[in-house]
């Protein structure tokens, strides 16, 4: 399938947490890891704008395999997206509260973010955020699926196998929406997982409309289901 819409903008691959369930912590062994420029954020709006157009965009996720929060152009990045696309587009961002303050949360609320999830791996960052969003006015979720849905990233780290694994109505997303992430450095995923960089199908400088979102190694030991249509070519991934 086509790449239809970009789901993920990995401002930051880099992580103030060092979590044993999350394969974040070796990025920098398999890829280039920092936090993403100016230069490929546009770019990735531009292809967002085009996706727009289409009628195929969905919701945008201003996080991939970091935390956000470590760039100190996110909320200027929120507010150039929430200017430059529909007014009807969501914008959502994940956190693990570790920098969370209630400036910064304030100029994300007034830059147009549509909510925050609180990745909550540490209590006391946690309780404090969800109070800074409580009093500032920023919906969202609390998520700690590593506990109540935990699984092993594709068997990438030494985790609890998922007990959900291969259920009939998991099946992948991204493969089915032709949806992709677009990692720090410009590249593009067509996994969210893909923490490691091994499944780059191209670059936010290239002509992305060229490219295929098909199944790779990953999705062999992944607890989503690869789309029938698409499993022949799983199999020789």
């Amino acid at each position: 399938m086509k790449i239809n819409t970009i789901n993920s903008i990995e401002i930051s691959s880099l992580c103030n947490n060092k979590c044993p369930y999350c394969p974040v912590p070796l990025q920098s062994k398999h890829r280039k890891t920092g936090l993403m420029t100016w230069e490929v954020f546009k770019k990735t709006i531009e292809w967002v704008k085009y996706f727009c157009r289409q009628g195929t965009q969905l919701e945008i996720n201003m996080f991939g395999c970091g935390e956000s929060t470590l760039n100190p152009d996110l909320v200027k990045m929120v507010e150039y997206a929430r200017h430059n696309l529909p007014f009807r587009q969501i914008i959502h961002l994940n956190t693990n509260g570790n920098n969370m303050t209630e400036e910064l949360a304030r100029g994300l609320k007034n830059a147009g973010i549509t909510e925050i999830d609180i990745t909550g791996h540490d209590p006391r960052a946690t309780a404090k955020t969800i109070r800074i969003f409580r009093k500032v006015g920023i919906n969202g979720n609390l998520s700690v699926d590593y506990m109540t849905r935990p699984n092993n990233w594709a068997r990438q780290v030494d985790w609890f196998e998922p007990e959900y694994f291969k259920a009939p109505n998991m099946v992948c997303p991204w493969l089915d929406r032709g949806q992709v992430m677009v990692m720090s450095d410009g590249n593009i995923t067509r996994c969210c997982i893909d923490a490691f960089g091994r499944g780059i199908i191209t670059n936010v400088f290239e002509d992305i409309t060229k490219a295929e979102v098909t199944p790779f190694f990953l999705c062999r030991d992944c607890h989503h289901v690869v789309p029938a249509r698409m499993e022949v070519i799983r199999r020789v991934a």
